[in-house]
């Protein structure tokens, strides 16, 4: 772009360059310094002269320097000259000639690309140089770094012009304000986005914006990639290109990392830092000496690596995994490795906490396939609970095939390894392909038991119980009738994990079993076992169960309209989720946390509050595994809140296809509730009956009533139909007895278009609702009185009242409707 920005804060320090004896100018290349400079310059009408030094040429600047102030003072120029070369030995002097000599006329010298001549002279001459008598000398060094000389300059700083690439950066307000000079209109998040993407870097703002008035044009005029190339890359020697290809999978570099990363024989220590100080797009925090790189240039040079030898960038990604391993960063060895195609590297890092993580967009899934389907099995049985560790990856990312397969292959190889241990490890890890039949899953505890001398070493706190889903029963409630025995089975099954596992599973049988008490509206007995679970999870450190306990208590204040407790509830998730370091920055803390949020805003029918992740308009089902598929429920609240309830009816309709061990006996009768719903939202109430009558089904037999009567109010109309009164009576009955006063439901107007259906102002009594489901069979008002023994007008009146609360005015309508 032709038209050059400056900011207010610039051109006010452009201004001063010619009111002190010496200006500093330090940048990257690309940032416009000597753009800037001349426009200082030419703002003061100074008459200066330049000196610029090049890569391939000897250094000639202090020779050009001492030349330029013989035209003012001979005689000094003479006593420099006698010296020789400038060096250390000769240094003082020549800043002791330089504070004495005089100019008679304004003089203004400006050597740019000064980074290519520093390393010839010496700090003296500086500050000779800021500290001399406001003669009419000036001078203005413009470089991409400073070195060794920057401690001097620093020392000067108050007494100096120091431009600096910050005062070159454009904030997001100056970004409005180019252009609005450019003739550009952006919005706030236009210019947001902006920053974002160029760190205010001038050269990559102005691509931006040019490509941005292009774009509303049509065409564009380049990318960042070609502005970095053309302004940096270019201009490097091949030795700078592969120190920088080296560094690249690195968003931080401190001076051990860059000494762990590179071989001295490819460049000195020095000239590496010299080369990331003029690096565009590199900040430098001289607190701490690290160098933080921009993601726009990291992408850049992994770019510029992926056109290099295959062989080249095996090595660089080699060499920064094993950096990494060191650091104990595991993530970013593995990702690393895996580039690198070094399986064995992979399976030599302690491969914990790593489900839900993904490598530059493919899953720790995919990496564990890989790895357990190509590695040969000699290089894997050096590292044989890696391999367990993997084949957990495959089971937490619904890999169940694949995972069985792999577990049958290693089962012979860990018993031809004759480690008991180890044997005992494999059949603790393949009760997951018995989950979730807890008698199954029990006996191969038991058989793991018969081999184990200590704890396990796969299952251990760092790797949160079951993948980090923090509801018990949405995992283990899989036969309906059986709910509470099978809250004393899972209490005896774990009794046998926990032995093994130090208490891997601490406080998970008290939150299925309160989650259980929890459903059947038991909510103080429920709030019990959460506070048990909290107690016993604490002590073990184990992640899921606090979360579970946390989630649960939120759950049983929502059903109560007790917002205190649910605050409470919400602060001691936020607090046990900072507690467990080892889960600190992981994404399974993250799908955690935000699943236990989105569960409890989604009953508060606040989804718009939760995680982008988890709402409506991410209702794919290929991102759902055991971790966060809680937050399905979320997700069908977030589209129903939005009314578009063809999409949810689509949502849940494929969800229900899946395999059965995500969809449990509990998350179906959730999915049937929610479908009745939608399915009533469009007027569809015969559909909508279907699948009431399957929720039901289910809830009736373990009187797990709690989440259908929240809805009961919209419930009402089919309630009445023959099928489903007759059927499911007294369900029904102790549904509307339930003590519940969860309010979300009708305070949310989630069904707004139900306005459309008849629908029950007020609850029909028993009498009226047994005359209304006669009156839709058929029969005619004596024939209805005679059947119960009453009146012919007390018939009526029953009549009128059920039409009245239900919003109808004839008996054909409450025959259609209950047909």
């Amino acid at each position: 772009m032709d038209q050059l920005y400056f900011t207010d804060h610039l051109l006010d320090k452009l201004s001063r360059l010619t009111e002190v004896p010496l200006t500093v100018v330090e940048a990257p290349a690309g940032y416009g310094k000597t753009t800037a400079v001349y426009r200082g310059l030419t703002m003061a009408k100074e008459n200066a002269r330049w000196y610029t030094a090049v890569a391939s040429m000897p250094d000639t600047s202090f020779s050009w320097f001492v030349r330029q102030i013989g035209e003012q003072d001979e005689a000094a120029a003479e006593r420099l000259q006698s010296l020789g070369y400038l060096n250390r030995s000769n240094a003082e002097e020549a800043a002791v000639i330089l504070s004495e000599l005089r100019v008679s006329e304004p003089l203004t010298l400006i050597f740019d690309n000064f980074q290519f001549a520093a390393a010839n002279w010496q700090p003296h001459i500086f500050d000779a140089l800021a500290k001399r008598p406001p003669d009419g000398l000036r001078t203005i060094f413009i470089s991409q770094d400073f070195g060794r000389l920057r401690d001097v300059l620093l020392r000067l700083e108050g007494s100096i012009g120091f431009i600096d690439a910050q005062d070159l950066r454009l904030t997001r307000a100056e970004i409005r304000e180019y252009a609005g000079e450019l003739g550009i209109e952006v919005t706030d998040k236009e210019s947001a986005d902006i920053l974002k993407q160029t760190d205010g870097w001038t050269a990559a703002v102005a691509l931006c914006l040019s490509n941005l008035g292009q774009d509303r044009r049509g065409g564009t005029s380049g990318t960042l990639n070609d502005v970095l190339r053309e302004y940096f890359w270019n201009r490097l020697t091949e030795s700078e290109r592969e120190v920088l290809l080296r560094l690249t999978c690195f968003d931080r570099l401190t001076a051990e990392t860059v000494r762990r990363l590179l071989d001295p024989v490819l460049m000195e220590p020095e000239a590496v830092t010299q080369l990331l100080r003029r690096t565009p797009l590199v900040r430098y925090r001289e607190t701490r000496g690290d160098y933080y790189p921009h993601e726009i240039l990291t992408s850049f040079l992994k770019e510029r690596l992926q056109d290099e030898e295959p062989a080249f960038r095996r090595e660089v990604y080699g060499r920064s995994g094993a950096v990494f391993k060191e650091m104990g960063l595991t993530r970013s060895a593995v990702s690393c490795y895996y580039r690198a195609g070094d399986y064995e590297a992979i399976l030599s890092c302690r491969l914990v906490c790593l489900i839900t993580e993904t490598f530059d967009g493919i899953s720790y899934t995919q990496i564990a396939e890989d790895v357990l389907t190509n590695c040969p099995d000699q290089v894997g049985m050096k590292y044989p609970l890696s391999l367990l560790r993997l084949c957990y990856a495959l089971y937490a990312g619904c890999r169940f095939e694949t995972f069985a397969r792999q577990m049958e292959r290693l089962k012979p190889l860990f018993e031809a390894a004759g480690d008991r241990q180890l044997v005992g490890e494999w059949y603790l890890m393949d009760a997951l392909n018995s989950f979730p039949v807890l008698d199954e899953m029990g006996d191969k505890y038991r058989r793991a038991e018969t081999y184990m001398s200590r704890p396990s070493e796969v299952f251990i706190k760092e790797e949160p119980f079951m993948f980090g889903c923090a509801s018990m029963w949405y995992l283990f409630y899989n036969e309906a009738g059986l709910m509470l025995r099978t809250a004393d089975k899972f209490e005896d099954v774990m009794a046998v994990y926990n032995r093994l596992t130090n208490d891997h599973a601490a406080g998970a049988a008290e939150i299925y079993r309160g989650e259980c008490l929890s459903v059947q509206g038991r909510f103080e007995e429920s709030d019990i076992q959460a506070y048990k679970a909290a107690f016993l999870s604490e002590q073990a450190g184990c992640a899921t169960a606090s979360y579970g306990a946390a989630l649960l208590l939120g759950i049983n204040a929502i059903y109560r309209s007790d917002m205190i407790g649910l605050q409470k509830a919400v602060d001691y998730l936020e607090n046990k989720a900072s507690s467990y370091s080892f889960l600190q920055g992981r994404m399974l803390n993250t799908y955690m946390i935000e699943t236990v949020r989105g569960y409890l805003l989604g009953l508060m029918m606040e989804t718009g509050r939760s995680a982008l992740w988890t709402q409506g308009e991410a209702d794919s089902l290929t991102d759902l595994t055991f971790t966060n598929f809680m937050i399905k429920t979320c997700r069908i609240t977030d589209l129903l809140l939005k009314k578009e309830y063809k999409r949810a009816i689509a949502s849940v309709e494929a969800s229900l296809q899946l395999d059965e061990r995500l969809i449990t006996i509990a998350t179906r009768n959730f999915m049937y509730c929610g479908l009745a719903l939608a399915y009533m939202a469009i007027g569809r109430l015969i559909k909508a009956s279907e699948y009431l009558d399957k929720s039901l089904g289910i809830v009736g037999q373990d009187r797990n009533y709690t989440f259908l009567a929240c809805f009961r109010k919209y419930f009402q109309v089919l309630f009445l139909m023959p099928h489903i009164a007759a059927k499911h009576a007294q369900t029904i009955r102790e549904i509307k007895e339930l003590d519940i006063r969860y309010t979300r439901a009708d305070e949310s107007h989630i069904f707004a278009v139900l306005d459309e259906v008849p629908e029950l102002k007020e609850t029909l009594t028993d009498r009226e609702s047994e005359v209304a489901r006669l009156a839709a069979e058929g029969l005619r008002n004596p024939e209805i009185a005679e059947r119960l023994s009453i009146s012919e007008n007390t018939v009526k009146q029953h009549l009128k009242s059920a039409f009245r609360k239900m919003n109808i005015d004839r008996r054909s309508k409450l025959i259609e409707m209950l047909r």
